[in-house]
């Protein structure tokens, strides 16, 4: 079974009102480009910045371009007949409530965190292996606490010294 390969592309697309300066510097840092290699990655035309990667490296390209700055996308490799894999993190999919169980979905970019409700839907345990006693044989006798044994001393090797030899000791 082959792993699904990935490709990062870079159109040039910046979060939000950060300054192309600062993240154009960002990105050089982060990567080591020169002057000409970030020429070319913000020339406006999407660039090809990694080819045929797994998920995972396609993942940590996407989460570096995004600490700089910068929005980069995760492209599928697979051919129209392979079996569907995993979506990459770059999904704009629409947030449409909560998600199936076992799923998951992103809501799309820019939309304020406190207007998502992540929560899902409401669980209600499943009490469905409870019973009630009946009123006639209820009672708390299995609830009493077990009674604490008095502890059996053994003292036959013990013995008592007379008041008055232990006077006689001392001096007194």
């Amino acid at each position: 079974m082959s792993e699904d390969r990935y490709n990062i592309v870079f159109a040039g697309k910046l979060l939000g009102d950060l300054d192309p300066a600062q993240v154009r510097e960002k990105l050089g840092a982060t990567f080591r480009l020169d002057a000409a290699q970030l020429d070319n990655l913000f020339s406006g035309q999407p660039v090809v910045v990694k080819r045929k990667v797994d998920l995972m490296t396609a993942t940590r390209f996407q989460q570096a371009f995004l600490a700089a700055g910068a929005r980069a996308e995760i492209e599928s490799l697979a051919t129209p007949g392979d079996a569907p894999g995993p979506e990459p993190a770059s999904s704009t999919r629409a947030h449409d409530g909560p998600a199936a169980e076992g799923t998951l979905a992103l809501a799309p970019a820019g939309t304020p965190l406190d207007e998502i409700d992540d929560r899902g839907p409401p669980r209600s345990p499943d009490t469905s292996a409870l019973s009630l006693v009946t009123a006639d044989s209820w009672d708390l006798t299995d609830c009493a606490p077990l009674p604490v044994p008095t502890p059996e001393y053994d003292l036959d090797a013990l013995t008592l010294a007379p008041l008055d030899a232990r006077r006689s000791d001392n001096g007194q």
